[in-house]
């Protein structure tokens, strides 16, 4: 019903008036190398209105080289601005706040915006204001025809003007004015500094629809062994640790208390409720953790007097992770890092929701979320943040391109910590370092390169020669009726060596791939260990040799094209380096393939087309393209590649 939509630090730690930070409506992306200053921002926003009792402290928070300037002022209580945040009433509240208070009549509009300001002494003030003319002809309108109704509010400026009058009349207090005037007088009562309009509506509709900060950091991961004793101690004395806090969230969701858990007579009922809370817990994690699903969480609760202090006096709680698959349980501190992270985080979170007696008016702040994740396992904690991001606004913090959604660059904010400027958070990409944009960089890289791989079924050829000639040979077949690549992409990977590496890095996402390459003198090892691994069946594994009767040692895609038009593409190609010189059939030697017997003429004749010899293969295609029609490639040839799609094609099924 409010929505964060702007949020600016003035100062704090390495943060000096920062320009305000635009807020997504549902996912905000902080983007920025270690100790850029993203934590700060974190802080700083949790600490204006945080659901736990957290606060500021100038002494810690302000920027330490300005601090001796700074402390007089604030020991005179003229305190320095820390956050400024600004929320947008939702269409929902402002219908609700129009029908209840101004009789259905539009006085605050939908997309309102208001600001609350925090101080380092942790005081509070409010920018809101009704357009108290707006609100009074509703309110005259609200009222229908009463006597005295147009005299009361004629000539008034403010609803005090109104009230007054309608006093002045001395009406009796059953009177429908009288009453309207009462009612007013006491909704001002309760905010003395406001307007009477502006403080009811605050103090009723806003202030309680208000979110607050959750914030959550490493220090809050659960521990896999609780001595419940020294737990007790610690929050008898309000001493908890950020991790008590996620176990005391974990007793809580099992509906049960460390008294229950402590006792000898609640081992049973603590245990029972336990095991459901953890049958709930691992059927939650399991729906976005897709790295293992083998893994099941246990309870138990014992004592054992030879552990070290304190787990060897009173009754410990113990967290196992069971392993289906090899029917062992290890201590749950001893599973990744990763694993970890994610299961604390939903306790944690779960435990708060349920504390907090709210599903709605929270804002989630995540500081490096699943840093220890595997990249795969941040794509899954990424579909868990969209999921939650759809009940709370939620803002994040990382620097790694895993974390980052390159369909939402639009919700990434950059965090540098600049010379002479400190702490800058900002939106605009195109002003941020390389250092800060690498993440984003990375994370659009990735995406293209998966992006690729789209199309049902992906053809891999060495280089952009093989691509154009295939596709125009294609084209030129499936306009004649005949088959062609259809549905079939190409992907041109850069050369015979990249393509086995290919197919070993995208093998595993289940794309269906297929390889078409030159055919060298020996079969290539790396494409073969492929198939000896099962990564590729042999029959995706084509060569251009396989085209052509008798089938040749060597063979390339120039091999299947007519030798006297690449002959005179080769020419066209090269005219004015060749300075007059051509290349003619009967001076080429006998090599299976027509590239080499080129090289090989150029060599003899001592030129040098290229730095390391040879000539740029899709230069040559470019020049040959134009030349292959239906009417100059004869019959033989174009069965050629007919034959070539058509074994390409029965190689996906």
């Amino acid at each position: 019903m409010l929505a964060l939509v702007k949020a600016q630090v003035w100062k704090y730690k390495s943060i000096e008036d920062s320009t305000p930070v635009e807020v997504s409506p549902h996912v905000t992306v902080l983007v920025g190398k270690n100790e850029s200053g993203k934590t700060a921002f974190l802080e700083a926003l949790h600490k204006a209105r945080a659901l736990e009792a957290v606060k500021y402290n100038y002494i810690a928070d302000y920027p330490r080289k300005d601090l001796v300037r700074y402390r007089p002022s604030h020991d005179a209580e003229n305190y320095q601005k820390v956050v400024e945040l600004t929320f947008r009433i939702s269409k929902e509240l402002a219908d609700k706040i129009n029908n209840e208070v101004f009789g259905g009549t539009e006085v605050v509009a939908s997309g309102t915006t208001f600001t609350r300001s925090s101080t380092f002494g942790n005081t509070h003030s409010i920018a809101f204001q009704i357009d108290e003319g707006v609100a009074i002809t509703a309110l005259n309108k609200s009222l229908g025809d009463l006597e005295h109704k147009e005299e009361v509010f004629a000539n008034a400026v403010s609803l005090t003007d109104v009230l007054t009058s309608i006093e002045e009349l001395g009406l009796p207090a059953d009177s429908k004015l009288a009453a309207f005037a009462a009612e007013w007088r006491g909704k001002a009562k309760s905010t003395p500094s406001w307007g009477p309009i502006d403080g009811h509506v605050w103090k009723a509709y806003l202030s309680p629809a208000l979110p607050k900060f959750l914030y959550f950091d490493d220090y809050k991961l659960l521990e896999g062994k609780i001595n419940l004793p020294s737990l007790q101690q610690r929050t008898a004395a309000g001493q908890m640790t950020d991790a008590d806090e996620t176990a005391q969230g974990l007793i809580e969701l099992a509906g049960t208390t460390l008294e229950e858990l402590i006792g000898e007579e609640g081992y049973e009922s603590a245990k029972a409720k336990l095991e459901a809370i953890s049958l709930d817990i691992t059927h939650k994690i399991f729906e976005f953790w897709k790295q293992n699903q083998d893994l099941d969480v246990e309870f138990d609760l014992k004592t054992d007097s030879k552990d070290v202090p304190p787990f060897n006096t009173g009754v410990n709680l113990y967290i196992r992770i069971k392993n289906r698959r090899h029917g062992v349980t290890v201590p749950f501190d001893q599973r990744s890092k990763g694993f970890i992270w994610f299961f604390s985080f939903l306790v944690w979170f779960d435990a708060v929701q349920s504390r907090a007696e709210t599903t709605d008016q929270l804002i989630l702040l995540l500081d490096e979320p699943g840093l220890n994740l595997h990249a795969l396992a941040q794509a899954d904690f990424l579909t868990y943040i969209r999921e939650l991001s759809k009940q709370h606004q939620i803002i994040y913090s990382t620097h790694s391109p895993f974390m980052v959604d390159s369909a939402r660059l639009e919700d990434v904010r950059v965090v540098e910590d600049r010379v002479k400027e400190g702490t800058k958070v900002t939106g605009d990409l195109a002003g941020s370092s390389d250092e800060s944009l690498f993440p984003l960089q990375a994370a659009l890289g990735y995406s293209i390169a998966q992006n690729l791989f789209i199309a049902k079924k992906n053809l891999l050829v060495e280089g952009p020669a093989d691509l154009i000639v295939l596709q125009h040979l294609a084209a030129l077949l499936e306009a004649e009726g005949k088959l062609g690549l259809g549905d079939t992409i190409l992907v041109p990977v850069g050369g015979l060596d990249k393509l086995a590496t290919f197919v070993a890095l995208l093998g595993s996402n289940k794309l269906k791939l297929a390889v078409l390459h030159d055919r060298a003198s020996a079969p290539h090892q790396k494409l073969e260990d492929l198939i000896r691994q099962k990564l590729i069946e042999r029959k995706r594994v084509l060569d251009f040799s396989m085209f052509i009767d008798p089938q040749p040692a060597e063979a390339d895609i120039e091999d299947l094209l007519p030798l006297n038009l690449y002959i005179d593409a080769f020419n066209l190609a090269y005219t004015k380096e060749l300075a007059g010189i051509r290349v003619t059939e009967e001076e080429l030697g006998q090599h299976p393939r027509i590239v080499e017997r080129i090289n090989q003429w150029l060599k003899a004749k001592g030129i040098n087309l290229l730095k390391d010899g040879g000539f740029n293969h899709y230069r040559v295609a470019q020049a040959v393209l134009p030349m292959l029609s239906a009417t100059t490639l004869n019959p033989e040839v174009l069965a050629r590649f007919e034959a070539l799609f058509a074994k390409i094609g029965k190689s996906y099924e």
